[in-house]
């Protein structure tokens, strides 16, 4: 999911780039400190350098997070990395004005040459959004929050699922439904052990997906009850209501 931003900045490493592995994960960090975002001094980036040293690199990275001014509540590495990535492409260009100043002016051009056609005006009051605005941004974000949908680095990502929340549960036949009530299911609760057995992480890591994955089953399967009750209801509503025509009957041979 890198590969564009990594194609922008020339990347000449592995790819696709697999985060898991922690040494190719560094190598990546080290290699965008020293070659785009030149956060550092030279000598001060010598720590960040350090791969095969678990215990200096782990350090020098978390105050390279703080001195960066990455955000706090990114907490997995791909968001981390896909918050770097963006913040080396915007130095990037602002290092290459010049150069890539070209692409925008011909765009411009060729703009300019589409806007001798008869315009024609959308009465859509979102083709007039400026989706990169600041403010549609800090709004984006916003909604989300209110929500309840998990921070993205992109706030369109962000936008679009807060659409989709809406559309399947905001909707007028979803809000004439009664709430829900009852025990709330304990998710995510202390299973530290099964059968008298302590858990390991990666044991821990599969309970909750499979505790996931039980949730979304019973999600399905109550859409789709709701989807037979409703065909048995529509079926009912023609059968119980029959209708002849008179006119073709005939009496007698």
């Amino acid at each position: 999911m890198f590969e564009r931003y990594l194609s922008a900045l020339q990347y000449t490493g592995n790819q696709p780039v697999n985060i898991d592995d922690l040494k190719e994960f560094r190598s990546l960090i080290s290699w965008l400190e020293d070659q785009k975002i030149r956060h550092y001094t030279i000598e001060s980036r010598e720590n960040l350098k350090q791969i095969g040293s678990v215990d200096v690199w782990e350090a020098a990275y978390e105050k390279y997070k703080t001195d960066v001014g990455l955000p706090y509540e990114l907490a997995t590495r791909q968001e981390q990395l896909t918050w770097l990535l963006l913040h080396a492409v915007r130095l990037e260009y602002s290092d290459n004005v010049e150069t890539y100043r070209p692409l925008s002016g011909a765009r411009k051009v060729e703009e300019q040459k589409k806007s001798n056609a008869p315009e024609v005006k959308s009465a859509n009051p979102f083709d007039s959004l400026d989706f990169t605005n600041a403010q549609f941004e800090e709004g984006a974000r916003k909604l989300a929050d209110r929500l309840g949908i998990a921070y993205h680095p992109d706030h369109l990502v962000s936008l679009r699922a807060a659409g989709r929340v809406i559309h399947d549960c905001l909707n007028k036949e979803s809000l004439k439904e009664p709430l829900i009530t009852g025990q709330p299911f304990a998710f995510g609760g202390d299973n530290s052990s099964t059968a008298g057995k302590p858990q390991t992480g990666v044991e821990r890591d599969i309970e909750k997906a499979a505790q996931i994955l039980r949730l979304l089953q019973i999600q399905n399967m109550r859409s789709m009850q709701t989807t037979i009750n409703e065909t048995i209801v529509a079926v009912q509503n023609v059968t119980a209501d029959p209708k002849t025509d008179s006119a073709l009957g005939k009496v007698g041979v």
